[in-house]
Order: structure tokens, then C-alpha cells, then sequence
């Protein structure tokens, strides 16, 4: 037999066409290795960048609930003023009685309870622990004015109720006259 032609497919006696898909992946393959993926300065400058927004933020939210927490005390505190001025007026310009904690009405002149310890929140739950407490006392004065052929006597009463017990941080005073 002859010689066999190098270019030729062994079974089909015809000449081998070269393949075009390996050039086409050689290619690929060299254009793939010179490009780079996402780098490590690239990451880090994104980190930090997103931490720069996500931190204040964070903050703000903080903040926020903070905020609300001690607004939430502060209306609680206002209704317990509010509440113990109702209970002053409605016992009346010579009350007197028990000076021991704040469910007393004496209206004697002078700073009142021995003891002004109140609690101004729960928190919502059943922990003493997480209560907040405060303290609060009123101070009366008696006042008496005229004018001709007419006097006035009356009491002037400021309650204040301050919290958290031990270090204030806040405080709310209502002040009214009580008339006989």
C-alpha cells in the first residue's frame, strides 16, 4: 500500500477538516486569564463604605427607641401628677392625715410624704428588677389675701414628681391653688 497522507481521517480515507472550536476556546481561555475577578481592596472599600451608611443608622434607630422609651415615661409620669392633684382637691383644703407614702392627702402646710416613692413604670413586664422608679412629694403653702371687706384664703400646692430614684434625670411639677 502507499503511504497515507498525514491530513487524512484514518477510517474515511479523506482529508481531516481541523477543528474551529479550539482555537475559539484557547482564545476564551486567554482572554479569561488576563481579566481579574472582584479584588480584596475592592472588598474592602466596599465594606467600608457600607458600614459607614449601615452605623448611623443603626444609631438613628437606636436613638429613636430610646426616645420613645423616655417619651413613653414621660406621659406615664404626667398622668401619676395629674392623677395625685384630682386626689388633693378632691380631699379638700383642710385635709389632713397620714404623711407615710404617696396614697396620703395631707394638706397641712409644709414638703409631704415621709416616703415618696412611686413606681413610674413597669416596662411592660413582670421583672421588679426593670421597674422604674421616682419620687414624688408635694410641697403646700398657705396663702391669704384681701381686698376691703373681702379675704381669701387658699393653699397653694406643687406637686413634683422626679425619676428615676437616687439620680434624677427628669422631673415634671404641676402646681394648683385649693380654695376653701
Amino acid at each position: 500500500m502507499g503511504r497515507e497522507n498525514p491530513n487524512t481521517h484514518p477510517r474515511l480515507g479523506r482529508a481531516a477538516r481541523p477543528c474551529a472550536c479550539r482555537p475559539r476556546r484557547a482564545a476564551k481561555a486567554r482572554a479569561l486569564a488576563g481579566q481579574s475577578g472582584v479584588t480584596m481592596v475592592e472588598i474592602l472599600i466596599s465594606t467600608f463604605i457600607l458600614s459607614m451608611l449601615i452605623v448611623p443608622m443603626f444609631n438613628a434607630l437606636v436613638s429613636g427607641r430610646m426616645l420613645a422609651a423616655h417619651r413613653g415615661e414621660k406621659r406615664v409620669a404626667l398622668g401619676l401628677i395629674e392623677r395625685k392633684v384630682e386626689q388633693l382637691m378632691g380631699a379638700g383644703y383642710g385635709s389632713l392625715g397620714s404623711d407615710a407614702d404617696v396614697s396620703s392627702v395631707n394638706l397641712a402646710a409644709g414638703e409631704h410624704p415621709t416616703d415618696p416613692s412611686i413606681v413610674v413604670s413597669t416596662r411592660g413586664n413582670q421583672d421588679a428588677g426593670d421597674d422604674v422608679l421616682g419620687e414624688l412629694s408635694w410641697t403646700v403653702t398657705d396663702l391669704a389675701w384681701g381686698s376691703p371687706g373681702d379675704s381669701v384664703r387658699a393653699k397653694a400646692v406643687e406637686v413634683e414628681l422626679r425619676w428615676p430614684a437616687g439620680a434624677p434625670r427628669d422631673s415634671l411639677t404641676l402646681t394648683t391653688l385649693i380654695g376653701i
